[in-house]
């Protein structure tokens, strides 16, 4: 019990810091000195225990993993990759609902913080021709934005849960598939009631041929990214390495452009998100909390599917961030699924139900932005998101009766 309380304390002051807007990557070192100073540990061997959570194979896997996402986001934009993309992708769809749901699921291949913003201008222009609310057209670009983190090894998440549970990325993306796919299927269901089929006035128009081909090029990085790591089983780092490299290549690149592209893109603001989560993990197992709130919930008789769901979900509602809830409480629950061979099923349920809470969270960065741009009534737009997302939630058991 003295363990949990004390787990308990150290999550609470994580959540009030986050919620007063300190960095996630300080505030998770913080949370860890935290629990060692309840611990009584020596300094010595808190600092020892960092060091080892810093220089360990996977912290540096997943900060090449993330260095290399920034520096391809950065690229694209700034060559204006993702811009042919998606006005290529207009003329090529006759529906306005597809190009509605695909504008935001395109931008939302590449992570960025608040990435909704981007794609909601687009989804305005498609849709002005119809008579859409407002609540209806901030959902559609909310919902679609997010289909790519359940499965994406462009996004930090799924790449910090590969790399606590010691499980293969392509093994926890097919577990996670189900949701994504999921998603696209209620999204087509629920979140396009009422809106018929009509195509997208365009003043110029350069033809399907040419458009395709534009789209094709724009879009080959991030799904050669994605065959190289899923069909063929590359390394994520030497995937995104070896495209971003092309990409250099392909675009003429000096190294005084090269310069400039690294100093923008790589922010240790952002890489500070994997340090502070790898440190509270060690810390946890340095401390012993983490074997010892294990055999407090073991003994508490309550079923480990509830305690698996409920708490990412909590966390996820709280934080509004997908790496938090990872970091937070996969540490804590991971003895539950299975300890040193966690159960694929119980993973895929952890991370659906923290991503539910995600997308359901008011702090959510993408939700607060989309709601400000098409000035939404953020309880219609909750009463819109409610459903299909409990529906996706549902999914889980899927992968929890089938791999479990």
């Amino acid at each position: 019990m003295a363990d949990l309380l004390k787990t308990l304390v150290v999550l609470a002051a994580v959540v009030v810091m986050l919620r007063r807007r300190m960095h996630l990557g300080t505030v998770m070192a913080i949370g860890a000195a935290l629990l060692a100073l309840l611990y009584l540990t020596p300094p010595l061997r808190f600092l020892a225990g960092a060091w080892t959570a810093l220089t360990s194979p996977k912290s540096l896997e997943m900060t090449a993993t993330l260095i290399f996402t920034m520096i391809m986001e950065n690229i694209l934009r700034k060559t204006g990759t993702l811009k042919r993309m998606v006005e290529s992708l207009s003329e090529l769809l006759p529906d306005a609902r597809l190009i509605m749901a695909s504008m935001p699921a395109m931008i939302g291949m590449l992570p960025s913080p608040g990435g909704a913003v981007f794609s909601a201008p687009m989804v305005r222009a498609a849709s002005d021709h119809l008579a859409i609310p407002a609540d209806q057209k901030a959902l559609i670009n909310y919902w679609y934005r997010h289909i790519w983190e359940y499965v994406s090894p462009l996004y930090p998440g799924i790449i910090l849960v590969a790399g606590l549970s010691r499980i293969p990325y392509q093994k926890i993306m097919l577990a996670n598939a189900v949701f994504a796919v999921s998603v696209v299927f209620w999204g087509a269901v629920l979140c396009f009631r009422g809106v018929g089929s009509a195509p997208v006035p365009r003043a110029e128009t350069v033809g399907k041929r040419r458009a395709l081909r534009t789209f094709v090029l724009s879009v080959a990085p991030i799904l050669a990214t994605l065959v190289l790591v899923v069909v063929l089983r590359v390394n994520p780092v030497a995937a995104m390495g070896g495209v971003t490299a092309l990409l250099f290549l392909l675009h003429r690149y000096g190294p005084a452009t090269i310069a400039v592209t690294l100093r923008e893109s790589v922010s240790f603001k952002a890489l500070s998100l994997i340090f502070g989560i790898m440190i509270f993990q060690e810390t946890l197992r340095v401390t012993g909390a983490l074997d010892g709130v294990s055999r407090f919930l073991a003994e508490s008789g309550l079923p480990a599917e509830l305690m698996i769901a409920v708490i990412p979900f909590l966390a996820g509602v709280m934080t509004g961030l997908t790496v938090a809830f990872v970091g937070i409480t996969f540490p804590i629950l991971m003895p539950l699924m299975g300890g040193a061979s966690p159960s694929l099923g119980l993973l895929a349920l952890a991370f659906g139900s923290g991503f539910a809470g995600v997308m359901l969270s008011p702090v959510h960065l993408c939700l607060v932005l989309t709601r400000e741009y098409f000035e939404a009534d953020m309880t219609k737009v909750y009463r819109r998101l409610l459903l299909p997302q409990a529906l996706v939630l549902a999914a889980a058991l899927v992968p929890v009766y089938s791999l479990s």
